[in-house]
């Protein structure tokens, strides 16, 4: 009894770990070790005490899957990896949280080596609750093909807000723990990773919300043959698509990008390009960039490089196998 309300203390501490501005705390989550999924499979606590496997003393408590084989595996390998080399004691415990056909199991882990170095790491498990099958962030139910980018301005965004001296992430992987709640992906991670130690475990939500999606088909841009078949797109539908006011000098060919702010009023400039030309100026930048093509006129539309929504506005895209064209923003809320 004694092991099991001292492992519940270390989840809660680790649940209580602080988070600033708009990341969301652990603390809001319900601690949850017994789930039903189904007439067939349930998760249900399992206590080790003192269980060595070869220079680790584990204890703590750990999920027991019955009923998914594919569940089972996933959890003890996760186990193992966090078990399986070095020397001293490993404390282990989880939380399960659900939402909607959505659900994922939070591992926890507190290494503690024989010279009393501390360390906390945590690991996800998400997976379809009706298919167990295992989810990721870029699936279309969740934050679509770009999400991971996505992502990753909101992560860096919330570094830079919060902690000024922390070095930026290049990219979140594929393998980047996440849980999903009430509408957000929330991004996991560990002491010392985006922030400094004092501040515990950082959860970082990105909001379903917040994105702004827009899809071409084929049907809606053309390839540039003369440039290696880079997909030209239409300028002036996904520019206003995504809050810009496109202005047109007819004398010089040259168009202008002004962003839009939230009356709908415009700003300062954003990107000024000229036809034919293949020099596409950002705002506060005095050197054109070159992209893989010149804008053109066909047919009274202007078409640009797809790169230059990602290169010039920020703007992510993907491609997908059959030709249609994904953009993605993000908007933030203070």
């Amino acid at each position: 009894m004694r092991k099991i309300v001292s492992i519940w203390a270390f989840t809660m501490l680790l649940l209580v770990a602080p988070i600033s501005l708009y990341a969301t705390s652990f603390q809001d989550l319900p601690v949850t070790r017994v789930t039903n999924f189904g007439p067939a499979v349930r998760v249900e606590p399992h206590t080790i005490e003192g269980e060595r496997m070869g220079g680790i003393i584990v204890n703590g408590v750990v999920p027991e899957v019955t009923g998914s084989e594919i569940l089972s595996e996933v959890i003890e390998s996760i186990i193992d990896a966090r078990t399986s080399s070095g020397i001293g004691t490993v404390e282990l415990s989880y939380n399960i949280v659900t939402s909607g056909r959505f659900a994922t199991i939070i591992f926890l882990t507190e290494s503690v080596t024989p010279g009393g170095a501390r360390s906390s790491r945590v690991d996800t498990l998400n997976f379809d609750r009706f298919t167990f099958e295992q989810v990721y962030a870029q699936m279309d139910d969740l934050l679509g093909s770009n999400g991971l980018a996505i992502a990753t301005d909101v992560v860096n965004n919330f570094i830079a807000q919060n902690f000024r001296n922390m070095p930026r992430i290049s990219v979140l992987g594929d393998d980047a723990p996440f849980y999903f709640i009430n509408g957000a992906v929330h991004f996991v991670f560990n002491r010392y990773e985006i922030a400094p130690g004092s501040e515990g475990i950082q959860s970082v939500p990105v909001q379903r919300r917040n994105l702004n999606r827009y899809f071409l088909t084929e049907g809606d841009y053309h390839i540039n043959v003369e440039n290696h078949g880079v997909r030209m797109v239409p300028l002036r539908r996904l520019a206003e698509t995504f809050g810009y006011e496109v202005e047109w000098n007819e004398d010089t060919l040259e168009i202008e990008l002004i962003r839009k702010n939230g009356n709908g009023n415009g700003t300062n400039g954003t990107a000024t390009l000229r036809v034919n030309q293949n020099a596409y100026t950002r705002a506060q930048e005095t050197i054109p960039r070159t992209l893989e093509a010149a804008p053109e006129i066909i047919n009274e539309v202007t078409y640009v490089p797809i790169s230059f929504f990602e290169i010039i506005l920020g703007i992510h895209y993907n491609i997908s196998a059959d030709g249609t064209i994904e953009l993605t923003t993000y908007r933030y809320v203070y």
